[in-house]
């Protein structure tokens, strides 16, 4: 019969023997997986079929980037075309003011220079 000591050692031993197992399958299955992933990245590298998907991928990504930006142009000359209206609405106002005002200041200085001539 054996000893405590020596079943517990027994049990020990064996549970490290079935880690040391559960470890090298979890490394087996890492290994396994990386190998599979390198496999496929060289097999995409060669692809023919790939590089004409991501070349497609690529003109779609160029053209919906082109028409983002053509639309933000679109936007900001309209921005601009009407912030050049309101300036020169605003700057004829102030012409037809100054204008009104000049008339004003002339009908008023020439009728006082007619009257102190007489």
């Amino acid at each position: 019969m054996k000893t405590p000591a020596l079943v517990t050692q027994d049990a020990e031993t064996f549970a490290d023997a079935s880690k040391r197992r559960i470890v090298a399958r979890k490394e087996l299955a890492k290994e396994k997986r990386h190998a599979t992933y390198q496999s496929a990245k060289e097999r995409r590298a060669t692809d023919p079929r790939y590089f004409a998907m991501k070349e497609a991928a690529r003109l779609q990504q160029r053209a919906a980037y082109q028409k983002v930006k053509d639309r933000r142009k679109a936007v900001a000359a309209d921005e601009k075309a009407k912030r050049k209206t309101v300036r020169n609405v605003q700057s004829t106002g102030r012409r037809i003011e100054a204008n009104r005002e000049l008339v004003m200041f002339a009908t008023w200085e020439f009728k006082n220079s007619i009257a102190q001539n007489d």
